[in-house]
């Protein structure tokens, strides 16, 4: 696998940390050897999601944002 970031060479890493007050916490993941970038599928998931709500702020081919609920606009200031 490529990094999506420098295309270098990804590595399966297993983190692991935590305390026994708070908790440890476990996950599999993959590391870029050369720009140390991380990722696993939830982390991919969650950006190709706020990529999918990024984009469907904006209106058709104008690309304007649309404006969402209690947005201001310039009219309403004095």
């Amino acid at each position: 696998m490529t990094c999506e970031r420098c295309n270098g060479l990804f590595i399966p890493v297993s983190f692991v940390g935590g305390d026994d007050v708070v908790g440890s916490w476990e996950f599999d993941g993959l590391k870029c050897l050369n720009c140390g970038h991380i990722t696993d599928p939830l982390l991919k998931k969650n950006r190709a999601r706020l990529a999918q709500n990024d984009a469907s702020h904006y209106s058709g081919s104008s690309g304007a944002m649309k404006a969402g609920p209690g947005t201001l606009n310039a009219a309403q200031f004095p």
